[in-house]
């Protein structure tokens, strides 16, 4: 996905495998580089848009220097919200049989790219940061995730 910047922009998606080996996606969100910047993370000025975990659809402003207010990417005059992040099942099927790979390791947040040729799985983080579960207005995940631990 390009959105006129020099970064690759990467889907994080959260899992949580529980103990029946069941995986749980929550809070699946679009990091989209701006400008010259050549990475996509909000730390390096990059904004975060939220994704429709059941359609692949982003579904309100992105979050981008502590505010919610970016409609459009900034730079650029692609309209985000209402955008469907491409491959959004194939997407979700290898970011699910990932996460089934390390039942040792039961939250794992996923970087993936979607590239000219497909879904690229680019890591998995043990320790993913936490701070954008509370991004968009959303809060008290903790409850929401509990009964799966």
């Amino acid at each position: 996905m390009i959105f006129g910047n020099k970064s690759v922009n990467t889907l994080r998606i959260n899992t949580l495998l529980d103990k029946n080996g069941e995986v749980h996606f929550f809070k699946p969100v679009l990091r989209a580089g701006v400008g010259d910047a050549y990475v996509d993370n909000y730390n390096a000025g990059g904004v975060e848009y939220a994704i429709d975990q059941k359609t692949g659809i982003i579904t309100m402003p992105g979050y981008r220097n502590g505010e919610l207010k970016q409609i459009y990417h900034p730079g650029t005059d692609i309209k985000m919200v209402g955008y469907q992040i491409p491959l959004w099942s194939e997407v979700l099927d290898q970011v699910s049989k990932a996460a089934r790979h390390i039942p040792g390791c039961r939250y794992v947040g996923w970087d993936v790219a979607i590239t000219p040729t497909g879904v690229e799985l680019i890591e998995g983080n043990h320790n993913p940061g936490y701070v954008c579960m509370e991004y968009f207005g959303e809060i008290g995940w903790y409850d929401k995730l509990k009964k799966y631990l």
